[in-house]
């Protein structure tokens, strides 16, 4: 089954109308959209009904993420404190409503940026559980889980202990493996570590290269990386697979001792994992990042496979 985000289409048209009929064309399955609003900027149930009977028509199934989730950042958050008359629960309660209406039943979102980290990152942790367990009572009457991604601000503890925190009848895991190489943390133990709640898997694929006093993430074609997709799917063979093609090339300074230091979860055996990753293209040039179609091409084998 071939599923991907509507952004990993190449296409540049972000129209619902458009992603749909070139996702059909391609003969995909399913097209996740980042959020209900680019369906309909106001979500309105006529035009997310006829979102989802062209979808239907098509024979392409209409997904679509939260987006983002942290009531701390109100700044990204001015469409559900509109939707909600200013109060953020009932935005999104209106959100995951509609998209049970569409017969979604589970939402991935984001809680922030590596910037975010950089702040009051525990207190936004904390009040993102705050919200998520306001809104288990409609996601219980939706059907409906929501997904914590493993963005590349947050690491794999973090996430298991918000799932213990909010319980895990409301609140699984979207892994993203190429994420996890941010936070210096190998994908196949992660994927050990959060296997009971992870629900979706994120395809695509990424080397580690060394780089001034660090290394660097550079995008590939998924099965010209370090991510050990055997590994991971045997680990979580009933988790459904999501194709993202990403963009970001982030540094990590992995010999600054004050960066060291602020990964306080690290273990000595984690950073020898991602050293030897690393030493595994010493003498390789960085990977075409833009080479989106060949991406494409190479995650869809890997997501059949």
């Amino acid at each position: 089954m071939i599923r991907l985000m509507r952004g990993s289409l190449s296409g540049t048209s972000s129209r619902a109308e458009d992603v749909l009929r070139q996702a059909a064309e391609l003969r995909v399955d399913e097209v996740v959209f980042y959020s209900l609003f680019e369906i309909s900027k106001t979500l309105d149930p006529e035009e997310l009904r006829a979102a989802k009977l062209l979808a239907a028509e098509l024979g392409v199934g209409l997904g679509s993420a939260l987006e983002w989730l942290n009531p701390l950042r109100p700044a990204r958050n001015a469409a559900e404190l509109a939707l909600g008359d200013g109060d953020y629960v009932k935005g999104i309660s209106t959100i995951i409503g509609a998209a049970a209406n569409l017969n979604i039943d589970e939402m991935f979102f984001t809680i922030g940026t590596l910037d975010d980290r950089k702040g009051n990152w525990t207190e936004q942790l904390a009040a993102v559980a705050d919200t998520l367990k306001a809104l288990a009572p409609v996601l219980a009457d939706c059907n409906m889980r929501l997904l914590v991604k493993t963005h590349e601000e947050i690491t794999s503890f973090e996430v298991l202990r918000l799932i213990e925190t909010v319980g895990s009848g409301s609140l699984g895991v979207s892994f993203d493996p190429v994420n996890m190489l941010v936070r210096l943390e190998d994908p196949v133990d992660v994927a050990a570590r959060l296997a009971p709640f992870i629900r979706q898997v994120h395809i695509d694929d990424a080397i580690l290269q060394f780089e001034g006093n660090g290394i660097r993430r550079y995008l590939c074609r998924a099965g010209d990386g370090i991510v050990d997709w055997d590994a991971i799917f045997a680990l979580v063979p009933g988790a459904k697979r999501l194709i993202e093609l990403h963009s970001g090339q982030f540094a990590m300074p992995i010999f600054d001792p004050e960066f060291i230091a602020e990964q306080d979860y690290l273990t000595l055996p984690a950073f020898a994992s991602i050293v030897e990753m690393a030493t595994r293209n010493l003498h390789t040039s960085p990977p075409i990042q833009g080479d989106f179609d060949a991406r494409l091409a190479a995650a869809i084998r890997r997501t059949l496979r």
